[in-house]
């Protein structure tokens, strides 16, 4: 039998005359989330009535990973007859098997004949007739809450936070490195919070893709998918740097290094409609992220460069990635790109000294080389669906080697990302 539930938001209702823009993609994403359950989504004054299939654990699990919801909860809908209510408000109560309790009764009918006062009093007064609960207007052990509404009446008890923030897909895309250690998935969770689709690129060590796609970094994909949607991973292979870099200044490395990530980042940004590059980046965390070496990773680039973890401190990720569900995954062993970077590198690198290396290694050929024996894959949580192919035979290499020609040229084109979104699902 289908559940009904009223789902709140709160940030999207700050927005002006925007809103309706964000309140139709949170409708399309809490449908998203609840598809394979027979979800029917309706707004209704200022709420969303939701009713689905699958029982109140799969139907709140998902909902409380859908970003731009406040809070949700399981209701009632009943008649704006007051008898009806008053059966409804009886009937949770008694379900609730608490000592105390409150009414906290809501009209957003102002015409409705009873105001909030009087639906409180005479609730009140009815279940402490019918039950023998006492009133507790400071900490009852259960809140009977009524929200009238123009065409019905809906009743409810439990309230369920939600991740709140803005709907995903609301600010755009975002090309976001990814290692799968603790930082970069968090990162991509708080991108998701403010509205943000991320593109993961993810640069793999071993001979082949299939390593990175059976490891701990596709298993975090999917746990981000459960609150993004579909993703979709571009797996880079490290061995064409790795042979030109070889035998260079160890100190200079990591910098360089994160330079040519970024390079990557900024040429395969038009191809998938990226208007930013974002990073999991905690200001001093490490040496390559002193404010010096942040510098030298931005300078030059053609985007903005997104850091959301950049004020937060080891624990407070840490804490972050636990609830996300990522932590434990983030420590399985799996041997990426950094680790075989020194561990020692400078903490105050010039741009002016990377610009020099760039030029003299040829990174901006060596970016194509490795993007060209790049993979894609998608991952669509609907039916636990991962694909992976050849990057090249989706998306042709362009003439320009400099990625911030790339970036003009590519600019405002229909992109890879979106053939990929309006192709027929699987």
């Amino acid at each position: 039998m289908p559940l009904t539930y009223v789902v709140h938001y709160s940030e999207v209702a700050l927005k002006g005359k925007n809103r309706p823009e964000f309140v139709r993609a949170l409708r399309r994403n809490i449908a998203r989330s609840l598809s394979g359950l027979a979800p029917v989504v309706e707004l209704r004054e200022g709420r969303f009535l939701v009713t689905a299939e699958g029982g109140a654990e799969a139907v709140g699990g998902r909902l409380s990973r859908t970003f731009g919801v406040a809070w949700f909860s399981e209701v009632v809908p009943v008649g704006l007859d007051f008898g009806e209510i008053r059966a409804a408000v009886l009937d949770a109560a008694r379900r609730s098997q608490g000592k105390s309790f409150k009414v906290e009764p809501r009209r957003s009918d102002k015409g409705y004949p009873l105001t909030s006062r009087e639906l409180a009093l005479r609730l009140g007064a009815a279940v402490q007739e019918e039950t023998g609960m006492k009133v507790d207007l400071t900490h009852p052990d259960v809140v009977l809450r009524v929200d009238v509404t123009r065409f019905n009446a809906l009743v409810y008890s439990n309230k369920t936070a939600g991740p709140g923030g803005l709907p995903v897909g609301t600010a755009g895309r975002v090309m976001h490195l990814f290692s799968g250690g603790i930082d970069s998935p968090v990162a991509a969770w708080l991108l998701m919070k403010r509205g943000c689709v991320p593109v993961y690129l993810h640069f793999y060590l071993a001979p082949t893709a299939r390593y990175a796609l059976e490891s701990k970094v596709m298993k975090e994909v999917k746990v981000l998918s459960s609150y993004g949607g579909k993703s979709t991973l571009v797996l880079v292979p490290f061995a064409e740097y790795q042979l030109a870099t070889a035998g260079g200044s160890a100190d200079l490395e990591p910098s360089l290094f994160r330079r040519f990530m970024r390079m990557t980042a900024e040429a395969l940004a038009p191809a998938f409609g990226a208007i930013a590059i974002s990073t999991g980046d905690s200001l001093s965390q490490a040496a390559s992220q002193t404010l010096w070496n942040v510098g030298s990773f931005d300078h030059g680039s053609s985007l903005p460069i997104l850091r959301p973890l950049l004020a937060y401190d080891k624990e407070e990720i840490i804490g972050m990635a636990r609830r996300v569900s990522t932590y434990d995954l983030s420590l399985e062993e799996y041997k990426d790109c950094c680790a075989i970077i020194t561990r020692h590198p400078r903490t105050r690198v010039k741009s002016d000294l990377v610009d020099e290396y760039v030029t003299k290694l040829g990174l901006h050929d060596l970016v194509w080389k490795a993007i060209d024996g790049a993979t894609l894959a998608s991952y669509n949580p609907v039916g636990d669906v991962l694909r992976s192919s050849p990057l090249a035979d989706s998306m042709p290499r362009p003439q320009a080697a400099d990625p911030r020609q790339i970036y003009e040229q590519g600019a405002g084109t229909r992109s890879l990302y979106d053939r990929q979104r309006d192709s027929p699902p699987a």
